[in-house]
């Protein structure tokens, strides 16, 4: 089962300089809804962020947080002393467990647009972490590579405590890619770049799509393309 998930359609907000598009917002508000949740992950926003824009220091705990710059640079600072500076296709997983403070901030004229991932830790008061990951799909195209993972069976990337993996792909036109999914499992593709189809079911540029039910399911890339996949338990979704 494929249900594509329209970047048109979706809600989320917006404040000075900064555009946030949801594919997934657990708040209480939205609990019970269709889409606050999908196994572990409980928020994906599709960020935009203008020139000389972005949050300011802010608090999180317990959550695995993944982001992964699609276009601009992208400068962080946390209170674990970590500073740094993130380009298209760099990733960034930390981990906030008993708590952890940090900004997000365009330092640049050029705008940032990028994903952010919250997941479900399978731990709670774990000790805050943090890993950058510059260029971890060095430059390869039409493989899969793992951009964060707590799963034996996929390898590599930043580390997250759960049950759970991003993985990112470059695709040049015409290519294509498969993705074993185990039993129990279910995937969210995001076409971060470009124009894909998924067993023949086309998603345009930032939209997503819920795969269920399947072993297997290709990826054809109708544009030069840049794919997330999320691979998540369907039983690892406990509050």
């Amino acid at each position: 089962m494929i249900r594509i998930v329209s970047h048109a359609t979706l809600g989320g907000f917006s404040g000075p300089g900064i555009t946030v598009h949801d594919h997934f917002r657990m708040t209480p508000e939205n609990e019970g809804g269709p889409h606050h949740r999908l196994g572990p992950l409980r928020t994906l926003a599709d960020t935009t962020i203008e020139g000389h824009a972005g949050f300011p220091m802010h608090a999180h705990r317990d959550m695995e947080i993944v982001s992964y710059v699609c276009e601009g640079t992208l400068s962080h600072e946390d209170t674990l002393g970590n500073r740094g500076q993130l380009g298209a296709g760099d990733v960034q997983v930390m981990s906030t467990g008993t708590g952890i403070l940090h900004s997000e901030v365009n330092g640049e004229d050029a705008g940032v647009r990028m994903f952010q991932l919250w997941i479900l830790p399978d731990t709670p008061g774990l000790e805050p972490s943090y890993v950058d990951s510059i260029q971890p799909k060095e430059g390869e195209s039409g493989r899969l590579c793992v951009l964060a993972s707590g799963m034996a069976s996929r390898p590599g990337g930043g580390p997250i405590h759960q049950d759970a993996a991003v993985l990112g792909a470059d695709i040049e036109a015409g290519s294509t890619v498969t993705v074993d999914l185990a039993p129990s499992r279910q995937a969210y593709v995001l076409a971060a770049h470009g124009r894909v189809s998924l067993d023949g079911v086309e998603l345009a540029l930032r939209d997503g799509a819920v795969v269920d039910d399947v072993e297997a399911f290709s990826i054809t890339a109708l544009d030069d393309s840049d794919v997330l996949v999320i691979d998540v338990s369907k039983t690892n979704s406990k509050d």
